[in-house]
C-alpha cells in the first residue's frame, strides 16, 4: 500500500490532530482504480499470451521430435534393407562359387546361407556331404573306364560263344585268324 502524500494539504505539521482528521477527511485522492485495473488487464493478457506461446512451442517440439522419430523410423528401416540385400549378394556370390565346385543348387544354396550366417557346423556338413558324392561318383567314373582284366596279358575278352555262333561263316574265318588265341578259347583249344 501506498502512503498518503500530506505534503499536498498546507500547515499539515502544525495542525492539530483534530484539524489533520478534518483535512485528512476533505482531501481527495485521486482514483486509480481504473489505472489499476488496466494494469491488472494488461497482466492478465500477458499470462494469456504467454500459455498461448508456451502451448504452440510445445506443439511445435512435439512435431519436431515425431519428425526426427519418422525419420529414424525410416532410416532403420533403410539399414534393414541395405543389411538384408548385402546378406543376398553374399549369399548368391557363395553359392554362384559352390555350384561352381561342382554343388548342386540346392546344396550350394545351404552351404553358403551356412557360410554367411556364421554356422560352421552347417557349412561343414554340407562340405563333407558335397565331398562323399563327389569321391562316389568320380569313383563310379573311374570304374566305368577301367578295362577288365581277363587274367592272361590284361586283355578282357572281347568275343562270348554265343556273339561268335551268330557271326556269318566269312566272319567267323576272320575272327579266328586275327585272334588265334581268343578263338581257341571259345572252342576250348
Amino acid at each position: 500500500m501506498s502512503k498518503l502524500d500530506t505534503s499536498k494539504i498546507e500547515g499539515y505539521a502544525d495542525m492539530s490532530a483534530e484539524d489533520k482528521i478534518k483535512a485528512l477527511e476533505e482531501l481527495e485522492i485521486d482514483d486509480n482504480s481504473s489505472e489499476l485495473e488496466r494494469y491488472k488487464n494488461a497482466t492478465s493478457k500477458a499470462n494469456s499470451e504467454v500459455a498461448e506461446y508456451k502451448r504452440k512451442l510445445k506443439a511445435l517440439e512435439d512435431k519436431a521430435s515425431e519428425g526426427t522419430t519418422e525419420s529414424e523410423k525410416k532410416m532403420a528401416e533403410l539399414e534393414e534393407q541395405i543389411k538384408a540385400l548385402q546378406r543376398e549378394k553374399s549369399v548368391t556370390e557363395r553359392k554362384a562359387s559352390f555350384i561352381g565346385l561342382g554343388m548342386t543348387e540346392e546344396s550350394a544354396l545351404k552351404a553358403s546361407e551356412a557360410f554367411t550366417n556364421g554356422d560352421s557346423d552347417g557349412f561343414f556338413k554340407e562340405m563333407k556331404s558335397f565331398m562323399t558324392e563327389h569321391d562316389k561318383t568320380y569313383k563310379a567314373e573311374l570304374l566305368k573306364t577301367t578295362p577288365r582284366p581277363d587274367g592272361e596279358g590284361g586283355k578282357a575278352p572281347t568275343m562270348t560263344l554265343d556273339a561268335f555262333r551268330k557271326l556269318s561263316p566269312a566272319e567267323r574265318a576272320k575272327y579266328s585268324q586275327e585272334h588265334p588265341d581268343e578263338y581257341k578259347k571259345l572252342y576250348g583249344g
